[in-house]
């Protein structure tokens, strides 16, 4: 969240369009998502069936998710994003975060 004249402001998605509420945290500050709904529809729109990682495919698809390989969530390229399971994405996560923060002291 940026600050502007002492006023919190709305980021834009990485395509430029506004981002949505997601809600009050928890010192009732509203915030915004990381994506536009366009982009997050365009996202679900390239999932699959299956976990492209581990192949598993769950009975109900809302235990796929959609992950974008380069960690820019506006990358909606079809050969950025992957559809995980939700532990798959888990550790790919914790992997993108852990070369993040390895990059960060270099």
């Amino acid at each position: 969240m940026a600050k502007a004249r002492g006023s919190l402001i709305r980021k834009q998605c990485g395509c430029g369009r506004k981002n949505i509420s997601s809600g009050l945290n928890s010192e009732g500050i509203q915030t915004y998502r990381n994506r536009c709904r366009t982009c997050i529809r365009r996202a679900q729109a390239l999932k699959k069936a299956f976990c492209e990682h581990c192949g598993v495919q769950p009975e109900d698809r809302k235990m796929l998710h959609t992950d974008h390989i380069d960690m820019d969530p506006s990358n909606n390229d079809p050969t950025n994003v992957q559809t995980l399971c939700v532990s798959c994405h888990v550790k790919k996560t914790k992997q993108d975060k852990a070369k993040k923060k390895e990059m960060a002291n270099v």
